[in-house]
């Protein structure tokens, strides 16, 4: 996992100090830094650039209007703007199509990626935002208020390069574009690298591209302002953008494919939920197994929905890393898929389970175990589902084992696993009171559960102001919630919902 991650790491690193390092080099040894004077190529190439800006706009903008959030209609309004102005810039560069002199060519570029950036990096940063709300409710007339002004300026311009200036800067121009260069790579870098984190989460190529759009574009930047125009570190910012831009088109088009439309392709490009993230590019193979838990026990959907949930969030808290908490999350929603070899007259029992029915129920971990293995995609969830029933004093099961000998990722399991056990209503007993379940699991902590992680458990649980009240409990009761996999129930009324607010607060702070 270490290795993937620094290769992942070093991936995103290569494009961005890349292109950077071919600019200093370039500007550092003016003999390598050759004329190529070619009109057509660059009129091609901004072309190229802005059909693909304009591909991603139409798509985002489709989906925005679907989903209604104000985050894609801003990111629809930049790759407008990258586009409409972009291919402006194309169309008034000097010399091309008989255009006389002017500065516009220039001034379309620069105004083209800080409105990208400025746009893409408010989406980012405050598109959450109650006051941003209404934008989502209205993409329609948000988006062609950005649009007709552009196609206006640009068709007046082209038309014209002299007006507005045309043929002489402006007050501060030089200062205003110095401004603007490094006030957008301060945006893009961190904006490519909030994506750069969904994507390791999600493995979703729509994430991947935007970080390396939001990178190669702070590059171009750089480049487009201190290269030298026609010579190679003045192409290289073409290069650069024509990759970020043509990389996002093809991902969205290729993603939308696998998907039903392309909201839902989209609609998690800003997600900020770690389990949400890690959802969106499930395994066919999880998808399968939890499609069947779903037929053979709805009830054990939800509950281990709400697992995965909660061992997440105290992945993040004990500062796991993007590879480890996916398998967590996977693991964990998987981690009862051993009931589909147990009898339903067992399974669906309306009761305590005698010792004959318990010693068939214990064998869910290793028919779990058995079924995900089949899936070689499920490979490191296996200890998961093999031994959440472990205990730390070595008496649960399958094997008995004890403290660290239990894998990591098990024993968060086993403490999610039992709080939804406790506050989830039983055909036996009503779900009980979250305080009531702290002071059980706080009893079982260093005998049954991972003491770090019922630690962790309860910080989440006090920043919502539940806490333990310290009062004797049946050690019985524990022992029944951590070995109770048979009998359907119904989601509580508060469950993981119960300390969702501190969930939000973790996923917004979440850190690889």
């Amino acid at each position: 996992m270490l290795s993937r991650k620094l290769t992942q790491h070093r991936l995103l690193l290569g494009l961005l100090l890349g292109p950077l390092a071919i600019l200093i080099t370039l500007r550092l040894i003016p003999p390598l830094d050759l004329e190529f004077f070619a009109l057509t190529v660059h009129l091609v190439l901004m072309t190229a650039i802005a059909i693909c800006s304009l591909v991603v706009a139409v798509v985002v903008a489709r989906a925005s209007m679907a989903v209604r959030q104000p985050r894609l209609v801003l990111m629809a309004a930049a790759c407008v703007a990258v586009g409409i102005l972009l291919l402006g810039h194309g169309l008034t560069t000097p010399d091309t199509l008989g255009q006389p002199a002017n500065l516009w060519g220039s001034r379309f570029s620069y105004l083209a990626l800080t409105l990208f950036s400025l746009l893409l990096g408010t989406a980012s940063v405050f598109g959450s935002k109650p006051a941003l709300q209404p934008l989502g409710r209205h993409a329609g007339p948000v988006l062609v208020g950005v649009t007709v002004p552009l196609v206006i300026l640009v068709t007046a311009v082209v038309v014209d390069p002299t007006i507005l200036r045309g043929t002489s800067s402006l007050h501060h121009e030089s200062t205003l574009k110095s401004v603007a260069a490094f006030g957008s790579t301060a945006v893009l870098l961190p904006v490519s690298w909030s994506y750069w984190r969904r994507f390791r989460l999600s493995l979703d190529i729509v994430h991947a591209s935007l970080a390396i759009a939001g990178a190669t574009t702070a590059v171009a930047f750089m480049s487009m302002h201190f290269g030298e125009p026609w010579r190679l570190s003045w192409w290289d910012y073409h290069g650069c953008l024509l990759a970020g831009f043509a990389g996002v088109a093809y991902a969205v088009i290729s993603r939308r494919r696998s998907a039903t439309t392309a909201a839902a392709v989209l609609e998690h490009a800003f997600e900020d939920d770690p389990m949400a993230l890690i959802a969106t590019n499930y395994p066919e193979a999880l998808r399968t197994l939890v499609d069947a838990i779903e037929v053979k026990d709805a009830y054990t959907s939800g509950h281990s929905a709400r697992t995965a949930a909660l061992a997440v969030a105290i992945g993040v808290r004990m500062g796991l890393d993007a590879d480890t908490l996916r398998t967590l999350a996977q693991g964990a929603y998987l981690h009862d898929i051993g009931k589909l070899g147990i009898p339903d007259e067992i399974l669906n029992k309306p009761g305590r389970l005698d010792d004959a029915e318990r010693k068939v129920i214990n064998n869910h971990p290793q028919i779990g175990c058995d079924i995900a293995a089949a899936h070689h995609v499920l490979e490191p969830c296996l200890p998961i589902i093999r031994h959440h029933h472990e205990r730390i004093d070595g008496t649960g099961y399958p094997d008995g084992l004890h403290g660290h000998d239990i894998p990591l990722l098990a024993r968060i399991t086993a403490v999610a696993d039992v709080w939804d056990a406790l506050v989830t209503d039983r055909a036996y007993r009503p779900g009980w009171e979250p305080q009531q379940a702290l002071d059980h699991i706080v009893e079982g902590a260093g005998t049954h559960l991972d003491l770090r992680a019922v630690a962790v458990l309860l910080d989440i649980a006090a920043e919502s102001g539940i806490t333990p009240s310290n009062t004797p409990v049946d050690p019985s009761a524990l022992v029944d919630a951590a070995g109770d996999c048979h009998d359907a129930g119904a989601a509580p009324a508060g469950g993981i919902e119960l300390i969702k607010p501190v969930l939000d607060r973790l996923v917004r702070t979440a850190s690889d």
